[in-house]
């Protein structure tokens, strides 16, 4: 994660050196900071041989119009497209009248003959395209007026001894600041960028606090260090009502240990908020964000974090707003490694359905994405996957962070690490609130180790919200844990909040190990000195599924698997659990397991630990020594139904069945043996609210009128039951 982040800096870097459009902009540019290069010393960049560049002779003049909003320059030719490039394309004039003027398309126009588009990666067509603002940049207006640019191709390799004074970005526009495309077409697209390039977009390589509205995009973007995005490399201000159907692909592939700075969307690679190029907060909320998009392409990772760090369906990294946005085509992540190497998995590349991965690390606003749909598919062998997106973390305490009505009903997986129908892998930083509400993952998840909302949480600080959140679909992970909301949470700091309201799981669960109907494995871990700030919510949650496991040593819960690891104080109040609990795996004694042999060969009775059913109708397990057998838990009897007590569970109804396979006697084992082994050294703990307690040194359970089908409440029959 300190790498992305970084990596965030480096970008809001570059977007607030970027030379402006008035005498404002400039004079700030001198008194922002240079952020140090994220890049190790010998970071390398992929380079390529490729051809001179040709390009086509320019026209000497428009077609019409002087440049004003009412008689826009009119552009009705390859060459009069070409010579609004050259015109900002003069060294020797950065501050051209031409790049604040008004332009307008009246006729569709063919940079190339397209007719060989399918091999232009090995021979390109006739002319090369140098975008528009190289030199000095684009503030003005682009009309496409409903046109339709075709054959744009740019195959560079960015070197700084060859591109000393001009933008490293590709596109049809190099570089935009407060500027305005809107209504565009462009077809048949090649855009391949490899060295020292930084942004690359269709239609804009860079966008600062710009709007690009109703622009669609069909071609092929190859990147391989930077930003790549179907529309823009990198954005902030408003990209609205614009298409992607194309396909971007991550490329880098050199043959070492180093991971790609690269980040790569079907709207955007990167898109940032305003407030970075823009003091009045007022004016920036005249900026939308990316609204109304859509990707139909496909957007490729062809060597896991070797070539990228993140890539998304609408952003490859966002830290600013998305809204009403869909996914219907392909983000896929390949790591291009052995079946072997594919087994270590990595978390430094995530991929997303809207976003690869979601940061709030630095001055900005509060980041959201709200209203977006996930109907493609989202895949990886060794990275985060989400339907929402991959990754999100906020580290900045002074913003908070929202991923609000958002539904999942793509295809998503990862084979060697986390998935999720909205969020893979969620971490928190800073001291504010992430709230993720009034979301839906529909698909199922029959492989691999998938949640249904979130699948990973780990908190240092801040506040963690899950509220009005639901899944539909069926989990059957061959991972260790499970849950229909949230699967997984390792809590590290003296100063977190996690609360999960309002939500519901209706699907079948199925693990090895663990199984939560709402949340499965929490682990809190303790603070030194035993002050934390800390507290634990769950309130009128629901679960219909049935939860199974296939283990003989396994915690269960209705609502929740396992809270574990805690001096948390935790409150569950008004759930509902009518699935049933089932563990379906018998344990079969052998003699290997109840026997073993001395250095002589003599055989005597082994020393194992009692293997334990434990489920509850809301929750499997309470305690610490969640990771022992039970022959470490040694529990305090005053420390059930206590009054003032670390955990309470009120208002609680259990209504589904709890069901468990008997041992088994496996061969050679005698039947006295077997009986001996299965008195002392196995053990069902199945309540009606909850399985077992490991109840001591200040962990104790509270229960207030809950009611349950089970002949207990409390499993564990040593202990006492609910009063």
């Amino acid at each position: 994660m300190k790498k992305k982040l970084l990596c965030v800096l480096l970008g809001i870097s570059m977007i607030g050196t970027m030379s402006g459009c008035s005498s404002k902009s400039s004079k700030k540019e001198e008194t922002v900071p240079k952020e140090e290069s994220i890049l190790p010393d010998k970071y390398e960049k992929q380079h390529r041989e490729v051809r001179e560049p040709v390009y086509r002779t320019a026209a000497t003049a428009f077609a019409g119009g002087d440049g004003s909003e009412s008689s826009p320059y009119e552009i009705s030719s390859a060459e009069e497209l070409q010579y609004l490039s050259d015109l900002l394309a003069d060294k020797d004039d950065r501050i051209s009248e031409y790049r604040k003027k008004n332009y307008i398309l009246t006729a569709d126009i063919s940079l190339n003959d397209t007719s060989d588009y399918a091999n232009w990666s090995e021979n390109g067509p006739e002319y090369d395209w140098r975008p528009i603002g190289t030199e000095a940049t684009f503030c003005g207006v682009f009309d496409g007026n409903g046109h339709t640019i075709r054959g744009l191709y740019m195959n560079a390799d960015m070197e700084d001894d060859n591109t000393t004074d001009a933008k490293k970005n590709g596109g049809l526009f190099a570089d935009v600041i407060d500027g305005t495309i809107k209504d565009l077409n462009m077809t048949e697209v090649y855009l391949e960028l490899s060295g020292d390039a930084l942004y690359t977009g269709a239609v804009a390589g860079s966008a600062s606090k710009t709007e690009i509205t109703d622009c669609t995009v069909d071609g092929l973007i190859i990147g391989y260090d930077g930003y790549y995005g179907g529309i823009a490399g990198s954005a902030s201000g408003t990209i609205e009502g614009c298409e992607f159907a194309g396909t971007i692909r991550a490329a880098k592939n050199l043959d070492n240990d180093q991971a790609a700075q690269t980040y790569i969307g079907g709207i955007a690679g990167d898109f940032a908020s305003v407030v970075l190029v823009i003091e009045d907060e007022k004016e920036a909320e005249n900026f939308k964000g990316i609204v109304n998009c859509v990707n139909k392409g496909s957007v490729e990772v062809v060597k896991g974090s070797h070539s990228a760090q993140a890539a998304g369906g609408i952003a490859g990294m966002n830290s600013a707003k998305i809204a009403n946005c869909q996914n219907e085509g392909t983000v896929k992540a390949e790591a291009g490694l052995s079946e072997e190497e594919n087994q270590e998995g990595t978390a430094s590349l995530s991929v997303g359905g809207i976003a690869g991965t979601f940061v709030i690390a630095v001055k900005g606003e509060d980041g959201a994405i709200r209203e977006c749909t996930n109907t493609g598919t989202v895949s990886a062998d060794v990275a985060n996957a989400g339907g929402i997106a991959g990754e999100i973390n906020l580290s900045d305490s002074r913003y908070q962070m929202t991923i609000e009505n958002c539904q999942n009903s793509g295809s998503v997986f990862s084979a060697n690490h986390y998935y999720a129908g909205i969020v893979a892998d969620a971490g928190i930083k800073g001291d504010s609130t992430v709230t993720i509400t009034g979301c839906t993952n529909e698909t199922d998840f029959t492989e691999g180790e998938g949640a249904g909302i979130v699948h990973h949480l780990v908190q240092q600080n801040g506040s963690m919200e899950i509220l009005d959140s639901v899944n539909h679909g069926l989990i059957n992970s061959s991972g260790q844990n499970a849950a229909g909301i949230l699967c997984y949470v390792a809590n590290m700091g003296d100063n977190w909040k996690l609360k999960v309201e309002n939500c519901e799981n209706t699907a079948n669960i199925i693990a090895t190990d663990h199984v939560g109907g709402i949340l499965c494995f929490t682990a809190f871990y303790k603070s030194e000195d035993g002050n934390a700030n800390t507290s634990f919510e769950m309130k009128n949650c629901k679960n219909s599924g049935n939860l199974s496991v296939s283990t003989t040593n396994g915690y269960v819960g209705g609502i929740l698997g396992v809270d574990g690891f805690m001096k948390t104080k935790t409150k569950i109040s008004d759930c509902e659990n009518s699935g049933d609990i089932s563990f379906t795996k018998a344990w079969v004694m052998s003699e290997e397991d109840l026997k073993t042999e001395d250095e002589k060969g003599k055989k005597e009775d082994a020393e194992i630990f009692t293997l334990s059913v434990m489920g509850g109708g809301i929750v499997g397990r309470i305690g610490e020594a969640v990771l022992l057998s039970v022959d470490a838990d040694k529990s305090d009897a005053k420390e059930i139904n206590k009054k003032d007590a670390l955990v309470t569970i009120s208002n609680c109804k259990s209504t589904g069945t709890l069901n468990y396979e008997e041992p088994q006697m496996g061969e050679g084992v005698t039947e006295e043996e077997y009986q001996k082994a299965k008195e002392e050294k196995w053990k069902a703990s199945m309540g009606g609210i909850l399985g077992d307690c490991s109840c001591r040194d200040g962990y104790s359970v509270n229960f207030k009128n809950c009611t349950y089908r089970a002949e207990r409440g409390l499993g564990n029959t040593d202990l006492p039951d609910i009063e």
